[in-house]
């Protein structure tokens, strides 16, 4: 039965070693971190505890990686084989389903953690900069392996029972928002029931404080808050530790149990129509219709955005976001509840949300042509590859009216906002920065998607980590607007006109080099 168990994930682990640009890419995130050393050493020298500052933007930018790479390249393990129908013959060649999990979720796990991996001995150099013991840094990366180990069997679950990589991508990033909300909220209610005075002296006291304690302690970014603070002496097998690796075991194990039914029920129809409703549901008002006079921009915004039903479940979320803050405030909050006092935390969840779902819109941009090896037809079509493009992102861009919709709406909920703040925030020359680098970012991770399969965007933060560090827009910035407080407003309006400007000629510059990469792989079909 256990034949040959191992015989895919070391074939994968064998195609990784064998493989040149793997180990460049290693590399690379290696030079990465050197230079972010050096960067750190030459510019917070003076500063006290560099190697904590050092270190703590390092220990961001992994757990943003791994949050990223479970999103978008841990959901597909199973998901990819269904997709081009080929899981069926893994099945006919001998294979069982606990060495094709093995095969092709374990491997992509240790792939990841190799990057983690790489990095260690040189952020023990940190150490000689000031401010962090080697026991931070252990601690750091063990917390994030056990956060990675959860996270990829998380997604290897969807990935077993979703028939789409993108359903499978959608509910990871969902458990991983709810897997953080749960955390913050029930460090909240122990510290609430703390105060109204629940001992753990009775047993029912002490399961309950017990629950809320490791649930509180379950999450990574917590964890890593906590390992920064100076003075850290905590154990390295911490209750995150503990929890984090008995989940991703026990959802592994849920993943195997659950292979099979998934694959009885599965279907062999082609490409689904994920969230898109048929007319002939009871609910036929949400079904996509008739194509509209773009039927590149209907096309995406029902299949890839999600249509209707995506639209209004992501409004329900954002809503059920607002009250939870709400309530939050009404029963911890100093000064009693009101929507104003959580409208500028609302504003900035809103934010991180409509951020994430534009990187994840333009991963998924040309996904599908790609995989599915369309593009040659597509471009058979009586119209040019500046309109097939802009077609598709329009499409796109409708699937974040929710997320823009409920932005604005915190935004009108803040107490006292006036116009003259507003217009000051919109001719910001560091507001418009941030912008350019999205603009890079969404630009880069849509050009990515068209040389690799999987993985465009967590490719794109490794490669855009060291372009942001390096850009020297930033002190450019500083030198034309100067400081706040102490800034000049013609300066102010020159630096956003430059910001502008580099923000059209990145955009013509990655414009046109998705197009050309479109053309040769349309010419390649």
């Amino acid at each position: 039965m256990y034949h040959g168990l191992l015989a895919l994930l070391m074939r994968s682990l064998r195609q990784d070693a064998r493989r040149l640009h793997n180990h460049v890419f290693r590399l690379a995130f290696v030079a990465f971190i050197y230079l972010s050393l050096l960067f750190s050493m030459l510019t917070l020298g003076p500063i006290g505890a560099p190697g904590l500052a050092f270190f703590k933007a390092i220990a961001l930018l992994n757990a943003i990686f791994v949050t990223c790479a479970g999103i978008g390249f841990f959901a597909t393990a199973i998901t990819e084989e269904k997709e081009e129908e080929i899981l069926g013959l893994l099945m006919m060649a001998g294979l069982n389903p606990l060495g094709i999990l093995l095969g092709k979720s374990t491997s992509r796990l240790i792939q990841t953690s190799l990057l983690l991996a790489v990095q260690f001995p040189f952020m023990l150099l940190a150490v000689t900069l000031g401010g962090i013991t080697p026991l931070q840094i252990i601690a750091a990366y063990v917390a994030l392996l056990a956060f990675m180990t959860l996270l990829a069997n998380v997604a290897l679950v969807w990935s077993t029972v979703c028939e789409r990589g993108g359903s499978a991508a959608g509910l990871t990033a969902l458990f991983l928002g709810l897997h953080t909300l749960v955390s913050v909220y029930a460090a909240a209610i122990s510290a609430g029931l703390g105060r109204l005075g629940l001992s753990s002296a009775t047993w029912y006291g002490s399961a309950v404080m017990t629950v809320l304690e490791w649930l509180g302690d379950s999450c990574v970014y917590v964890r890593l808050d906590r390992i920064m603070m100076t003075g850290f002496n905590e154990p390295v097998i911490s209750r995150q530790v503990i929890s984090n690796s008995i989940g991703g075991l026990v959802c592994f194990v849920a993943a195997w149990m659950l292979f099979g039914p998934a694959m009885r029920r599965g279907s062999m129809r082609g490409a689904s129509r994920g969230l898109v409703l048929r007319p002939t549901t009871r609910i036929r008002f949400l079904s996509a219709g008739r194509s509209w006079g773009l039927p590149l921009a209907w096309k995406d915004f029902q299949f890839i955005a999600g249509g209707y039903p995506a639209a209004i479940a992501k409004l329900f979320a954002y809503f059920l976001l607002l009250f939870g803050l709400y309530l939050l405030d009404f029963y911890w909050g100093p000064a009693g509840a009101s929507l104003g006092n959580v409208a500028g935390g609302y504003v900035v969840c809103m934010v991180w949300a409509s951020a994430i779902e534009a990187c994840i819109l333009a991963a998924r941009i040309f996904h599908d042509e790609v995989r599915l090896q369309t593009l040659s037809s597509l471009m058979m079509l009586p119209r040019s590859i500046p309109y097939l493009a802009y077609s598709k992102t329009l499409g796109c861009l409708l699937g974040l009216v929710p997320s823009v919709a409920c932005l604005f709406l915190g935004l009108l909920l803040i107490p006292d906002i006036q116009l003259d703040w507003l217009l000051e925030t919109s001719l910001d020359p560091f507001t418009w920065g941030v912008l350019l680098a999205l603009t890079i970012f969404l630009h880069l991770v849509a050009l990515l998607s068209l040389f690799v399969r999987w993985g465009a965007l967590p490719l794109a933060i490794v490669v855009m980590a060291p372009i942001t560090m390096c850009c020297p827009v930033g002190q450019l910035l500083f030198l034309v607007a100067g400081r706040p407080g102490t800034r000049d407003p013609a300066g102010a309006l020159a630096a956003t006109i430059t910001v502008w400007i580099l923000m059209g000629l990145v955009c013509f510059v990655f414009q046109m080099m998705i197009a050309a990469r479109i053309q040769e792989l349309s010419s390649k079909g």
